[in-house]
């Protein structure tokens, strides 16, 4: 009998502040989406460069008047460096080979010899594997007398680097802002709640109620309106995710994707509708009770 009696007081709550609850929803679902849009974005340019920099090559040119036995001393230079995971050595001969694997073409027919410079790849281990250093890297490997010049795609790493801290920024900027604009709302929606039913609360406490069973409807209004605005931002997260798979077929979303979309969302929902209420019931219901 409780608990049908604080299911009919929490719907009975809803549609009498039926305005502010949808509005309530509407920015629970706005903050949700953008908050899990935001997230995903984030994930993914995090493990864009993440990958850049586990396959970073950094390409070392010697010097065309530099002998095999002197690029060998090279080699042993580079070994010294405890930053560096593997080195490989690419002769004059192997750059021809290759050259000819990308395009087909061997480059002795072109040109009657081989300009390719003599060379190594270098893969730093990943920790080591940020601009900071691979500039410090460079200045040093270029100092040698036999190198003539260091390439990596630092450039790429930068971007994305500060466009990865730009998103973050932005999330975390938009997370306190939603925070507190869905804090207000429902606070607000509980406060007119309360305050309608003042007399039928200190009545209900006057008969020996709990302070659950007074509080409880509060509480329940609050996560149905984190459910029901989970629901929403999950069913547009999902239509987005399907609109870019068919736009772009590289985009591939596994069923998995859609499954965490659909539990994580409703679940933070119901959280942050759960948490937000609970505060504000006790807060609003302990004025009630200062009054009289």
């Amino acid at each position: 009998m409780k608990f049908l009696f604080v299911l009919r007081q929490t719907f009975n709550n809803l549609w009498r502040e039926r305005t502010p609850v949808l509005a309530t929803i509407l920015t629970i679902f706005i903050a949700l989406t953008i908050l899990i849009a935001l997230f995903e974005l984030s994930w993914v340019l995090y493990n864009q460069l993440y990958e850049l920099k586990r396959n970073l090559v950094v390409e070392v040119y010697l010097k065309p008047s530099v002998p095999a036995d002197e690029a060998e001393q090279v080699r042993e230079k580079l070994k010294a460096y405890r930053t560096i995971e593997r080195i490989r050595y690419i002769s004059k001969a192997t750059a021809a080979d290759i050259f000819e694997e990308e395009f087909g073409e061997n480059i002795m027919d072109i040109l009657d010899e081989n300009p390719l410079p003599t060379s190594f790849e270098i893969r730093l281990k990943s920790s080591f594997n940020h601009p900071e250093y691979l500039s410090v890297f460079k200045k040093q490997v270029e100092a040698m007398p036999e190198v003539d010049e260091v390439h990596y795609r630092h450039s790429v790493i930068e971007k994305l680097e500060n466009v990865t801290e730009a998103v973050v920024m932005a999330g975390i900027f938009i997370l306190i802002i939603l925070v507190l604009a869905m804090n207000l709302l429902i606070r607000n929606t509980i406060k007119l709640s309360v305050y309608a039913r003042q007399r039928q609360i200190m009545i209900m406490k006057i008969l020996g109620s709990g302070n659950l069973l007074i509080r409880m409807p509060f509480i329940l209004e609050g996560a149905f309106e984190g459910l029901v605005g989970g629901i929403f931002s999950a069913a547009g997260l999902i239509v987005a995710h399907r609109f870019l798979a068919s736009t772009f077929p590289l985009l591939n979303f596994p069923a998995r994707v859609y499954q965490l979309l659909w539990i994580n969302t409703v679940i933070l929902g119901i959280v942050i509708g759960l948490l937000t209420s609970a505060a504000s019931t006790g807060h609003f219901i302990n004025k009630v009770y200062s009054k009289k």
